[in-house]
């Protein structure tokens, strides 16, 4: 957000050094680019105002702020917002199962606390924990399942519900792009350290 706020600055300067070149001839002032230039500086400055009220106003909880650094470093923290305002934390018990083999999911899960794992034909071939998702494979292919993954610890995970995510991400550019880079992340861990699911 910094960066943005910066550029704003930025253009709005080099508008106004533009606004003062139209001005160079007081006699006969270039009235249609000092228009534009004016034009641009206002829009700019809205939305600088806008970029810096909307900075300000960000709270986040203690267990948010470490899911941030842990999970979502390089998402700037007004698209994390945005995910956070349509989730909800969730604690589910051991033995849980958080997703069917061979199903469709209707809910992405973050775990931020427990350990879970994976389990393919009733082989266990993985496991997830801390700062991963359950999941995200099938969220953003479209396709079934091709894990089980039950808990085995208490856990407590950050949830989305699949079709307010998918809204979120075709309306926010912003939190598509991040959120993909976050997913392709975790999917490398976990390709690292045994299947997916």
């Amino acid at each position: 957000v910094k960066d943005i706020l910066w550029l704003r600055v930025l253009i709005i300067i080099g508008f106004n050094i533009e606004l003062i070149y139209h001005f160079r001839d007081m006699h006969a002032p270039e009235w249609a680019e000092i228009v534009w230039c004016g034009f641009y500086i206002l829009v700019n400055g809205y939305q600088f105002t806008m970029l810096y009220r909307e900075r300000r106003n960000l709270k986040f909880t203690d267990e948010e702020l470490a899911l941030h650094a842990k999970v979502f470093k390089d998402m700037p923290k007004t698209a994390f917002r945005k995910l956070l305002n349509i989730a909800g934390f969730e604690e589910l018990p051991v033995d849980f199962v958080m997703v069917h083999q061979s199903t469709t999911i209707d809910k992405l899960a973050l775990i931020s606390d427990g350990l879970a794992k994976i389990e393919v034909d009733d082989a266990i071939v993985s496991y997830v924990r801390n700062g991963q998702f359950v999941g995200e494979m099938s969220f953003l292919s479209g396709n079934l399942t091709t894990a089980t993954v039950t808990t085995i610890d208490e856990t407590r995970c950050l949830v989305w519900d699949k079709e307010q995510l998918k809204e979120l991400m075709n309306k926010d550019i912003e939190v598509e792009t991040s959120l993909r880079m976050v997913f392709n992340s975790d999917l490398l861990s976990k390709l690292l350290g045994g299947k997916s699911h």
